[in-house]
Formats: structure tokens, C-alpha cells, sequence
């Protein structure tokens, strides 16, 4: 009953979950980035010599997250070069978000933040102070650990998908779950790179963090045109450009920046005194105006380009000072910029499933106007709820590795033997992926079945060990190729087919994937055929009896 429930969700319906689950076949022909391609040998050797099959690709990809929080956590806490506060004077994190949390997260409450538009004064406060090596020990011992948190982190982003392709365990959902770390992380490093710059002016932060998000989305925006566009050779051009500058090179770039400004602070200084909040707002306003752009060239509904365009204009409204809204402080900051994650995340989702981005969404960016507790609680919260409804409608686990079994067959009358069948394969792995063959083959093999294929696709979908169904599977046996397309790591057949000779399941025998599951006895098919049939045949003999029809005496 709870699944059936789920089913009909706030969320999305079965149809749109099906279309997001059937991009998962699209995930291996995706192009890779330029650091992901620069460094691919290294992630292979790491994910074969380091990282079991046992290992999900998604926990991966949330280890680089814990890493890229920790790594800002360790900077705002240790590097410290000034005696004997941090320099400015300014409120730490923790006592600007508990400020702004006594009000509820309120928009404006806490201060500390002064005006998203208002101030334009110099970001950098203090850049004159050694490189690390004539730092205090405190600072050295933070800037190295903060050095290899980033590593980390960056490792996990490229090292997740090249272990998902090597276990074929790819899908839509981890694909959204990445997606999802990403843009955490990507505030997170940012931040950490404007404390090591001792950017202390909460606006430049604002604009630099909605700056980095807006990338993300316009590479979102980006992808779909490139999709939409007619001319193959121009699609595929559009559609590798778009790929070209992900998140691990935006990762990859703040390392480096990282690393310079530790180990050349003079000519960092120089270079980083040229930027200030109005810089970083003319930026801000570039990306937002590209964005509107790439909206417009979106070729789908009006009313589902709306909805984008009415998020979108939410981080306008923070350009002009209107108090409230314009008063921010770290956690506004962290607030709006999870929404514009946010709203990448549902653009995504929504061009997947075919459909507008939810009013939910909605709901949740136009309230970060507002209030930061509320939309931060509220954006995590739905993101969790996509995750869970996906993960658990589909059958697709989140933080385990995905292991397809299949089994093949006619299914006709589907009974307890054939279900007892799945019950036994399922053991082997966590999805069952049933493939259920077609009339006209099944004629040929033995006789023509009593119910349809769509009846009995219908019937064996509707079981509960089920994940998947392959309508009209080849009665000759699973093939190669279906094997890598549905990604099957494990193939169960009966143990009569458990022979040298047997060419049915040839292909899953060579390469070292099939299992075997007893049969039950005294039920089948043919059995079930001869009951009915028999039951018919006393059937029309007691009625002809009764009617005094029948052509057989009574014995005297």
C-alpha cells in the first residue's frame, strides 16, 4: 500500500519518473570535461586499485562534499594571521547565522552584513602578509589540511563517474545526486577561497558565490538548447562545448588560485587589489542577463518557461537595496546561493520528466527573499524528498551499489513458480530486470501462449520483486548487448539450462555472470493448461449429464 501511495506523490508521476529513469541509458555516450579527460588515466588506476565494486559511486561523491565543507570549516577556524582576532573585526560565521537565527532567519536580521548593493568598498581588507613558510604554525598546519580536503574533493568529483561506468552502475538518479554535491560543494570552496583571500565584505561574497551557481545554470540552460538544435553536427558541437567547463575544472581553478596565493602572495595581492564589490557585480549582472537569454532560446512551453523566469527574477530583486531584502549576512549568503542550486537541480529534473519546474521550487526561491531558515530548510528538505521518491519508487539504491539481475521467460499465466523465480533471482542482486518474451517468438519455440504480451508484461510488472520489465526479450537468450545496455550484472536462469551444451544463455555463461535458481516443482504452465482443460472437459460432461445430453451410458 505505502508504494502504491508513493506512486501518486507530491512529486511526480509515474510517467515522468519513467522518462527520468530511462535517461540512465544516455549516461555513457555523455562527453567529459577537460580536467576529467586530462587526468583519466589516474581516476581508472585509483578506482581499480583503491576502490571496490562493493563501494557506491554516490558515496563517493558525498566524501568530496564532508571534505570541501571541512576544508572551510578549518580555514575560517585556524588561518588567522592577525593578533588577536581575525582581521576587520568582523562576526565570525557562527555568530552572524546564531543572530540571524534568534530572528528566525529573517531577512535583514543579525546585520553585520550591510547591503548586497550598497557597498563597494575594497574586498581585500589586509594582503600583506607572508607566504606560508614564514606563517605561524597554526596557519601552515590549517593551510595544509585545507590543501588536501580540496584534493579530495576534487578527486571524489571526477572519480565517482569513472567508477560508476567501470561497475555499470551509472543512472539519472546518481546523476542528480551528483548535481546536487556539486553545488554544495562548489559554495563551500568558494567560501574557503575568499576567507584565504580575506574577502570579509558579505556582498562580494553574495555576488562571487550567485556568480559560480549561475555558471552551473547556464550550462544547464546551455545543454538543453544544445539538444533542441536541428543540425547534427552543430548539435553535437553545442553539446560538447557545454561539457567542456563542469565542476571539476570551476574545482580545479580554485585550487590553483589556492595555491598561488599561498605560495606568490605578492603578485596575488597586485592582482586580487583590482577587484571589488563592483566588479564582482557587473559579473553577477552578466550572468544573469546570459541567462535570460539562454531562457529565451529554450523551445518549450511558455507556461514552463515562466516558472524559470520568475525564479530567475528572484535574484534581481537583491541587486537593488530594498531593505529588507538587501541586508545579508553569511547565512543569506549560503541561502541563496542553494537556491540557484536549487533551481539548476530542478531545470535538470524537469527537462528529464518533460514537465514545468514544480511550485514547490517556486515557492521555495521567491520565499529566500524573505526568509534564510525557511528557504534553507526548505530547499534541503525537497531536494531530499526527489531523492528518496526516486530512490525508492524506482528501486534504485542511494548508498548501494546498484547490482541488476536478470531473468527471461514466457510468463504465460504467470503463477507462484514464476514468482518464487524472482523471489530466488532477487537474491543475487538489489533490482530485478525481467525480460518477458514476445508471442510470435514464443510460437516458434513451443506454442503460441494463452495471454498476450502486453498482458503478460502487465502481470509480471505488477509483481513486487520487479524493477524493470524488457517487453519482446529474444527467446534465443540474453544478448551481449543487452547486457551492456541495461547495465546486468548478474543473469539467473533455471538449473536444467546449467549445461556446456545449452545455448540459451551462452553469452552470460562466457563471461562469468550467470546463476542458476531451483524450479518449483508441481506447478507450471503446461500443468496449469492440463487443470484447466480437464476442469472444462468434467465441466461440459456433468452439464450434458444434466441435461440429459450426454453420450456416454451408465454403466448398469
Amino acid at each position: 500500500m505505502s508504494k502504491y501511495i508513493s506512486e501518486h506523490s507530491f512529486l511526480f508521476t509515474g510517467e515522468e519518473r519513467e522518462l527520468i529513469y530511462r535517461s540512465s541509458s544516455e549516461m555513457d555516450t555523455r562527453p567529459v570535461s577537460f580536467v576529467t579527460r586530462m587526468f583519466l588515466p589516474l581516476w581508472r588506476f585509483l578506482s581499480r586499485t583503491f576502490v571496490s565494486e562493493q563501494v557506491a559511486p554516490n558515496s563517493i561523491t558525498l566524501v568530496g562534499v564532508l571534505c570541501s565543507v571541512q576544508a572551510y570549516q578549518v580555514i575560517r577556524s585556524y588561518y588567522n594571521h592577525s593578533e588577536p582576532g581575525r582581521p576587520g573585526g568582523d562576526l565570525g560565521p557562527s555568530q552572524e547565522v546564531l543572530a540571524s537565527l534568534s530572528q528566525f532567519g529573517a531577512r535583514g536580521a543579525g546585520g553585520g552584513g550591510g547591503g548586497a548593493v550598497t557597498n563597494t568598498t575594497a574586498v581585500l581588507e589586509d594582503m600583506s602578509y607572508a607566504s606560508i613558510w614564514e606563517s605561524q604554525r597554526t596557519v601552515q598546519t590549517a593551510t595544509v589540511v585545507a590543501a588536501l580536503l580540496m584534493i579530495v574533493a576534487i578527486v571524489c568529483g571526477s572519480l565517482d563517474g569513472v567508477h560508476a561506468k567501470r561497475c555499470r552502475s551509472a543512472t539519472s538518479l546518481g546523476d542528480i545526486f551528483s548535481r546536487i554535491c556539486s553545488s554544495v560543494s562548489r559554495i563551500f570552496m568558494a567560501l574557503t577561497l575568499l576567507e584565504v583571500f580575506q574577502v570579509t565584505t558579505i556582498a562580494t561574497k553574495w555576488y562571487v558565490l550567485l556568480t559560480l551557481q549561475l555558471i552551473e545554470l547556464n550550462t544547464v540552460l546551455g545543454r538543453i538548447n544544445a539538444n533542441n538544435l536541428k543540425k547534427e553536427k552543430v548539435k553535437n558541437w553545442a553539446y560538447v562545448a557545454t561539457y567542456c567547463f563542469r565542476d571539476s575544472e570551476l574545482s580545479f581553478v580554485m585550487l590553483l588560485l589556492l595555491l598561488l596565493r599561498w605560495l606568490c602572495p605578492t603578485y596575488t595581492s597586485s592582482v586580487m587589489q583590482q577587484i571589488d564589490t563592483a566588479a564582482a557585480r557587473r559579473g553577477y549582472i552578466l550572468l544573469v542577463l546570459l541567462s535570460f537569454v539562454n531562457i529565451a532560446a529554450l523551445k518549450m512551453r511558455k507556461r514552463n518557461k515562466t516558472g524559470i523566469i520568475l525564479c530567475l527574477a528572484t535574484r534581481v530583486v537583491p541587486i537593488f537595496y530594498l531593505l529588507p531584502l538587501s541586508e545579508y549576512n553569511i547565512l543569506s549568503v549560503l541561502s541563496d546561493a542553494l537556491v540557484v542550486g536549487l533551481l539548476s537541480v530542478e531545470v535538470y529534473v524537469s527537462d528529464l520528466a518533460h514537465r514545468r519546474v514544480h511550485a514547490a521550487v517556486m515557492g521555495i526561491i521567491v520565499g529566500s527573499l524573505f526568509n534564510d531558515v525557511v528557504t534553507l530548510a526548505g530547499s534541503i528538505m525537497y531536494l531530499t524528498a526527489v531523492l528518496v521518491d526516486l530512490s525508492y519508487v524506482l528501486n534504485v539504491p542511494l548508498f548501494v551499489p546498484v547490482c541488476n539481475v536478470y531473468i527471461d521467460g514466457v510468463f504465460d499465466l504467470c503463477h507462484a513458480g514464476h514468482k518464487l523465480m524472482m523471489a530466488n533471482a532477487l537474491r543475487f542482486g538489489n533490482r530485478l530486470i525481467v525480460g518477458v518474451c514476445g508471442d510470435d517468438e514464443c510460437e516458434h519455440y513451443k506454442r503460441r501462449p494463452i495471454m498476450t504480451t502486453e498482458e503478460r508484461v502487465k502481470e509480471v510488472a505488477l509483481c513486487r520483486y520487479v524493477s524493470e520489465v524488457v517487453p519482446d526479450a529474444p527467446v534465443s537468450g540474453i544478448t551481449a548487448e543487452m547486457i551492456k545496455y541495461y547495465n546486468v550484472h548478474i543473469v539467473v536462469c533455471g538449473e536444467e539450462y546449467n549445461t556446456p551444451q545449452d545455448t540459451y544463455y551462452a553469452v552470460p555463461r562466457q563471461l562469468g555472470m550467470l546463476r542458476t535458481a531451483p524450479r518449483t516443482e508441481g506447478i507450471s504452465t503446461s500443468e496449469l493448461i492440463k487443470r484447466i482443460r480437464a476442469a472444462s472437459d468434467e465441466d461440459t460432461a456433468a452439464r450434458d449429464k444434466l441435461n440429459g445430453a450426454s453420450t456416454v451410458k451408465d454403466s448398469q
